[in-house]
């Protein structure tokens, strides 16, 4: 069955008396989505803003970033399995969404302990985020869009439950803003139809996403998720809807079910290539052995679903990349012709090689740059503490000489402008 996606798009963001969506403008009211978040009596210390693409803006402490999305027809709902939410396959019927808009996840660890606040950054994703709503620095794809700040006071509870509690009140405010279309006829409506065509090529897409078991254990519910699944596994078949349907999401939420190769993939489909699957390969195996294996299973299934192409990208370096680039050799050896998309290693001044390794199978890469940021400039405004933010972060913040530097310019699938400051 097809997918239907109608989106709606969000030329401005305000509050106002109500919460309703209306030819582009997405009205908000802040008081019924406070009390919609503080229902849960261990959010006491909430607070909501607003950031504008171009306004001289610095978004701190941010885990997450979701899109609003709603399905209108067909099984389940978007982001399944996360959050007690149902593990009901998706990707099928009609699902709406909220384009050029988005829920930012911010937590404040203001409250925390030091030790407490840099082991919550370990283990839920870093607060320590932040990005630019202007100037030269604004590259990210959040800086695009309008952004819903929901700022939460990080509650006292260990990491599996915080994680509940906060992810749960983001999930909350995005389907909240998504109702607002769920009955309205779509402005604009695309349909992806991926019904097998053997009589062209078979292309599948394997994006590598690390695991959080290293750090929190494989019953863990932090880190990027399969229908709520973030352990070490075997390879994951799924449909290119399902993603677009927020299958595979947290931590980067946004882009992961608006993934532009998947985007792309699906509408090239009958067309250009005929395209089989996505294979979702885990990464941070402890083993050599374990990692060649995990390698070549991905490339027999990809073999055995029909592929004769792949795109492979990862999305954290060090043994991270390894791994992703011995999925690379499996199918290359496998006889599927690969490109690598990836961003490329710190160049440390000429001296360090675009990446770790390049075996002789790596023969084709698209690059999404190295990462390097110039200088920060200072903004008038800083949202993402719920009292006002230190006032450093106000001022110029240090260049970023790469992605080891931090993880601002995370450009794993080409979405972002992030490349443009090298070449």
């Amino acid at each position: 069955m097809p997918l239907e996606v109608g989106t709606f798009p969000v030329r401005e963001m305000s509050f106002g008396s109500q919460t309703r969506w209306q030819d582009g403008i997405l009205e908000i009211d802040r008081d019924e989505i406070l009390g919609l978040v503080m229902e849960d009596p261990q959010l006491p210390n909430v607070a909501l803003d607003i950031v504008r693409p171009g306004e001289s803006v610095r978004v701190i402490n941010y885990a997450d970033i979701v899109e609003p999305k709603v399905k209108v027809d067909g099984p389940g709902t978007v982001y399944p399995g996360i959050c007690g939410r149902p593990t009901t396959r998706v990707g099928e019927g009609r699902t709406h969404r909220l384009d050029g808009c988005a829920v930012v996840e911010c937590i404040d660890t203001g409250g925390m302990g030091a030790e407490q606040g840099s082991n919550m950054r370990r283990q839920s994703g870093s607060p320590a985020l932040y990005f630019d709503m202007s100037g030269t620095t604004a590259v990210t794809p959040n800086a695009s869009r309008f952004g819903l700040c929901l700022i939460m006071e990080a509650p006292d509870l260990g990491p599996e439950d915080r994680h509940r509690v906060i992810h749960s009140a983001t999930l909350k405010v995005a389907d909240r803003l998504a109702e607002t279309v769920a009955h309205l006829e779509a402005p604009e409506l695309e349909r992806f139809d991926l019904t097998p065509d053997p009589s062209l090529q078979g292309a599948v897409f394997i994006p590598h996403l690390a695991s959080s078991e290293w750090v929190a254990g494989p019953r863990s519910s932090l880190g990027f998720s399969v229908y709520g699944q973030t352990r070490l596994s075997a390879p994951w078949l799924l449909e290119g809807t399902e993603m677009l349907d927020g299958a595979v999401s947290q931590g980067r939420s946004l882009v992961l079910s608006n993934n532009p190769v998947v985007e792309e993939m699906c509408r090239r489909h009958g067309a250009s290539f005929n395209f089989v699957g996505c294979i979702i390969q885990r990464t941070n195996w402890t083993m050599q052995v374990e990692k060649e294996m995990a390698a070549e299973r991905a490339a027999h299934l990809a073999s055995r679903v029909g592929a004769q192409a792949a795109i492979v990208t990862t999305n954290i370096r060090g043994q991270r990349f390894v791994e992703t680039v011995l999925t690379v050799q499996a199918c290359e050896q496998a006889g599927i012709k690969t490109v690598l998309l990836s961003g490329e290693e710190d160049p440390e001044g000429g001296t360090a090689p675009p990446f770790l390794v390049s075996p002789p199978e790596l023969v084709a890469v698209v690059s999404t740059g190295t990462g390097y940021v110039p200088a920060f400039p200072a903004v008038d405004k800083v949202v993402g503490a719920i009292s006002e933010a230190d006032e450093q972060w106000y001022g110029e913040m240090p260049a970023i000489p790469g992605r080891y530097g931090a993880y601002h310019n995370e450009d794993n699938y080409g979405i972002g402008r992030e490349s443009l400051v090298d070449f």
